[in-house]
């Protein structure tokens, strides 16, 4: 087979199937579409549908020509004729490919209806193959649809799709649609195997069933990947350990430490490992990745009922944290508070347990702990740099009500506190909050050198989270407000050295880090 195509440069390209008979994990459809073609009972139009690189445009393009072939056998194309020939080297005009992602306008359709209309040239049939169909515009789809629904004999017409929700029940309705399935890891292991054999590559098993197990059910990601690591050794002599460096993968045994240390309730070790990753220069998202095959693996060998919820539970999680990566761009630091929050969902009896190892194992907040001994030990002046000192009785009710005043009443200390047992992260951003009410809103103000904080807070489920809770602390508020403080009359101290320090504390202890050396610009 791959001989026939010998000038391809790409793997993917040079295996691609050229027979029924090749196609690798797509047995029901090609069984229904050979007998079809065998019988002399092919449909004008077709879809097909499924994940990305499974075989859709391939399996088009023999369908092609197995209806065009001059001496098919059993609905296979002999692909020896000079139609066969002609559509292999694409160099026929009856055979038109369209890109739905870049042709997605009216005007092409409406090209495509007017062509329709002409006999074939050179061949016996039509074939129009429009891969990505559902990106065609609605008016694009109601063009296309006119035509399908009466097309003119001696055309067929051939859509491929990686989103068939997104495609119009009145074209699907009139084409025979056939679902593509993610091919199962052996199969992609054994045509990667003989591929490897043809091309004189020696890979050791491990390797073959890593790349398979990172191909996703994608045949051609399998063979793209196969093609990269071919090049990254010149001997041709390919193993596990070339994989995880080629690819950027981490070693699944810090993989299975990071999900054990999440389900035992050990952030300690779940932080260190992700420190690991940040100094070895991982990819966090694809990092996470590998814990959700990790755990879809353990899912498959689980009975227990009990342990399947938590693995479930856990998944979940994850997939929450690798969609706020997605949208991040302080990854390492999203993950961190994302692995927190997971501890707690994981483990919720740990947050009002000070026994338990989660607890003694998640260093405390700067503010957390000391809180109580340091507000009755020190000045006002000392605790809040903010605020001034006012003559007794003067300005009680504004202080109640805005900055130092309001941080320091037994509302905002409650809150914190009841934030604190369920959710961490979103207590440790408070810290640095300057809540104000005006009327009955209440303002969380950050300066702009907290903008990962603020921004946080406004993350839809952060916020919901958040206002709830405030609503639950505070009587009639009306809106929650979180906006950058822009006030000029806070002291040049606490701008530069007092929140310096402040984030510094925060860090080390966030993070039970250490202070190596003490400095200031």
């Amino acid at each position: 087979m791959p001989e026939s195509r010998g000038k391809k440069r790409s793997l993917y390209l040079k295996w691609r199937p050229s027979r029924f008979q090749e196609v690798v994990g797509q047995e029901g459809p090609v069984r229904i579409l050979q007998n079809s073609v065998k019988k002399g009972e092919t449909s004008h139009a077709y879809l097909f549908a499924g994940p990305r690189g499974t075989g859709k445009t391939s399996v088009a393009r023999i369908l092609a020509k197995a209806i065009n072939c001059e001496n098919s056998r059993d609905g296979e194309p002999c692909n020896e004729c000079p139609s066969c020939k002609k559509i292999e080297g694409g160099t026929v005009l009856d055979i038109v490919e369209i890109d739905g992602a870049s042709n997605r306008g009216i005007d092409k359709i409406r090209e495509l209806r007017e062509e329709v209309n002409f006999a074939p040239a050179e061949l016996e049939n039509k074939v129009y193959i429009i891969d990505e169909v559902h990106m065609l515009t609605p008016q694009a789809f109601n063009a296309l649809l006119k035509t399908i629904e009466e097309p003119p004999d001696k055309v067929t017409f051939i859509f491929a799709t990686t989103e068939p929700e997104k495609v119009p029940a009145t074209i699907i309705s009139r084409c025979q649609v056939f679902e593509f399935t993610e091919i199962a890891s052996p199969e992609i292991e054994a045509r990667l195997r003989k591929v490897a054999s043809s091309e004189g590559v020696e890979i050791t098993k491990d390797a073959l069933n890593l790349i398979s197990s990172r191909a996703r059910g994608s045949m051609r990601d399998g063979l793209v990947v196969l093609e990269q690591i071919i090049s990254y050794d010149s001997t041709g002599k390919v193993n596990k350990e070339d994989l995880f460096e080629l690819l950027g993968l981490t070693r699944g045994e810090i993989v299975e430490e990071y999900a054990e240390s999440l389900v035992h309730g050990r952030p300690g070790k779940a932080l260190e490992v992700l420190d690991e990753l940040e100094k070895r220069g991982k990819d966090p998202e694809l990092f996470l990745d590998q814990v959700l095959e990790k755990l879809r693996n353990q899912i498959k060998q689980t009975d227990g009922h009990s342990k399947l919820q938590e693995l479930v539970k856990l998944s979940r999680g994850i997939l929450d944290a690798s969609d706020d990566l997605k949208s991040s761009s302080h990854k390492l630091v999203t993950l961190e508070v994302g692995t927190l929050e997971l501890l707690e969902q994981m483990n919720p009896e740990d947050s009002s347990s000070k026994s338990t190892p989660v607890e003694e194992e998640i260093p405390k907040h700067p503010h957390e702990g000391s809180r109580q001994n340091d507000d009755n030990s020190k000045p006002n002046s000392e605790k809040h740099p903010d605020k001034t000192d006012t003559p007794e009785g003067q300005g009680e009710k504004e202080n109640e009500n805005s900055g130092e005043g309001l941080r320091s009443s037994d509302q905002w200390k409650n809150l914190i506190e009841k934030i604190e047992e369920e959710k961490i992260s979103i207590a440790a951003f408070l810290e640095e909050a300057y809540p104000v009410f005006r009327n009955q809103d209440l303002y969380l103000e950050f300066g702009r050198e907290y903008s990962f904080h603020k921004e946080s807070l406004e993350e839809e489920k952060n916020f919901s989270y958040l206002k709830e809770a405030v609503q639950g602390c505070f009587e009639d508020v009306d809106e929650l407000r979180i906006i950058y403080n822009e006030r000029e009359d806070r002291s040049e101290s606490e701008t530069d050295a007092g929140i310096l320090d402040e984030k510094a504390e925060l860090v080390k202890d966030k993070f039970n880090g250490n202070v190596v050396e003490e400095g200031r610009l």
